[in-house]
């Protein structure tokens, strides 16, 4: 059987938002890449297509390219030079300060990056790009970094300074996307040489955040600009952001009842539409409880974020399910962290496999993934699953189990049982959950493939430490999302507990939209400072959900 993977490999795979660009191979012709554990400043995109011995054979012209950093020092360049008719690429050779091909009469694609420095550790990365270098006979090049013009973004704040930044140029070439990219941060800087212009699919995209300090008041601005070019490396490499051009989305922080202890990441990345290429990723720091004015580039631009809540060693990763877009000039909000707190469950059915994988302390708002109750430490409890009554297995990780299950379709059970105590959470202190779905193996990879069962979530107008007000009657939002190919939702009930489930009281509810409805709570006294919630639900399709949560909230 293979081995688990639980919903922390969700936030492995967004650890790589934290960094400007994957690392990259190493390259003939070029540096090492940076170390295991270094900073990736570059990527540099190659052909799949290679020239074959015959056509090396062939060539008759040498492409000779030297390089020169920024402090004047030779350096060999890395580089690529591909056949934008065919898509092959010729290698290049390295050898002292320059790189050679040698190729038949032609046009060619050829991409250059000077670094100064380590490649691990840079001061300087100079992009050039030829989309139609012509060989006719011998060339001989040299890309002096001192010649290139720094690349800079303008925002309409004039003191909000660069967190980091990117160039790419992306081209397509035989049905691939080519991506080249340099990434820069405020002791790292970029430049670039403009180019001629293409029309075959060619672009440079440069992409950079600026922030204002976090002790700005009241709440400081964030830019997260985006600026494509189509058919060249522009002349002009100073990119202005007017302000109609920027959509506001005004972003708060929360947190799970404990403030933060250091600013965590809160990264997007940017997938520009139309061009294609490496979709890149801009981060700025936040601290929770926060609130900040974030400015994205609007118009053209799909982005999806995440946000790491820290708390002392602890890092409790949140993100956003699907990518958004925004409009010039409009204004938006987010919420990090927001409440209420309770358990969500996917399943994988595939290859052999029933997979179980629970968020054990998601957030309460639907289009956001909470993994911030994925921890071992401090955490106890079984998942059991049942197929058509009989019991298939109990697993002692509450946080996803693997079970061996025949093809045909038939009616499942997942129980979810467990207590947590943490330092870095208020919230979640025991759950209970069941929810029975029917399902049959499909064709695709279980642990690729995942999917919600029928699922509560809970909002409201909380407090920035997930709590709400006493001695009053408070309106909860509960949404229960579908799972895929479900039908319609009856909410069976909703009850409240302010005693840890000693005692419970039952929630009145009025419909307020499909599958959604408003639980208008009444806030008393006595009460322990929490309220837990026990809500129940079904469709016609199968799918039920029963939990508990003790401690899905706080009362101030």
């Amino acid at each position: 059987m293979r081995r688990l993977r639980t919903g922390l490999v969700g936030i492995a795979a967004l650890a790589a938002l934290l960094v400007p660009v994957q690392a990259a191979a190493a390259d003939p012709g070029g540096r090492e890449a940076p170390p295991r554990g270094g900073q990736p400043f570059f990527k540099l995109g190659h052909s799949k297509t290679k020239a074959s011995a015959a056509a090396r054979r062939a060539a008759d012209h040498t492409v000779t390219i030297h390089g020169i950093d920024a402090g004047g020092t030779p350096v060999a360049p890395l580089g690529t030079l591909i056949d934008p008719a065919t898509g092959v690429e010729y290698p290049l050779t390295e050898s002292g300060d320059a790189l050679t091909a040698v190729v038949p009469a032609g046009t060619y694609s050829l991409t250059n990056i000077v670094l100064t420095g380590a490649a691990y550790d840079p001061s300087n990365l100079a992009l050039y790009g030829n989309p139609a270098l012509t060989v006719d006979d011998d060339v001989e090049l040299t890309l002096d970094a001192r010649t290139a013009t720094e690349i800079q973004a303008v925002s309409p704040s004039s003191t909000a300074t660069e967190v980091h930044s990117h160039a790419q140029i992306v081209q397509t070439i035989a049905g691939q996307d080519i991506s080249t990219i340099v990434s820069g941060r405020p002791d790292v800087g970029l430049r670039a040489w403009p180019s001629a212009s293409t029309t075959r699919p060619y672009h440079f995209v440069y992409a950079e955040t600026q922030a204002e300090p976090l002790s700005t008041p009241p709440n400081p601005r964030v830019y997260k600009m985006v600026f494509p070019t189509a058919g060249q490396v522009p002349s002009d490499l100073t990119f202005e952001a007017a302000p109609e051009s920027l959509a506001l989305v005004n972003t708060t922080y929360n947190t799970q009842g404990v403030a933060s202890t250091e600013a965590g990441p809160h990264s997007v990345i940017a997938d520009v539409q139309g061009v294609g290429g490496e979709v890149l990723g801009l981060t700025h720091p936040a601290v929770a409880p926060g609130t900040q004015r974030v400015y994205y580039t609007a118009n053209g631009v799909k982005w999806r974020g995440s946000f790491l809540y820290k708390v002392g060693t602890v890092q409790v990763n949140e993100r956003q399910v699907a990518p958004r877009t925004y409009t010039a000039g409009g204004t938006y909000s987010e919420a990090w962290n927001k409440a209420a707190f309770g358990p969500t469950m996917k399943v994988g059915h595939g290859q052999g496999l029933l997979l179980g994988r629970p968020a054990i302390a998601d957030t309460g708002q639907p289009g956001h993934e909470n993994f911030g109750g994925n921890y071992s430490a401090g955490l106890t409890g079984t998942l059991t699953l049942y197929r058509n009554g009989q019991q298939v297995g109990v697993s002692t990780n509450p946080l996803g189990a693997d079970w061996s299950v025949p093809a045909d379709p038939a009616s499942y059970r997942l129980d979810l049982s467990l207590t947590r105590n943490v330092a870095w959470s208020k919230y979640v202190t025991k759950v209970t959950g069941r929810w029975t779905f029917p399902s049959t193996e499909g064709p695709d990879d279980p642990f690729d493939n995942q999917r919600h069962l029928l699922q509560p979530r809970v909002s409201g107008a909380f407090d920035s430490q997930g709590r709400a007000p006493v001695g009053t009657t408070f309106p909860l939002d509960v949404v229960v999302q579908r799972p895929a190919g479900g039908s319609a939702v009856t909410l069976t009930s909703v009850e409240a507990s302010f005693n840890d489930g000693t005692t419970w009281t039952t929630v009145p509810v009025t419909a307020s939209g499909t599958d959604r409805w408003t639980a208008n709570i009444l806030h008393w006294w006595p009460h322990n400072g929490y309220v837990a919630l026990r809500i129940k639900a079904t469709d016609g399709s199968g799918n039920t959900v029963e939990q508990t949560v003790i401690r899905a909230y706080g009362l101030q």
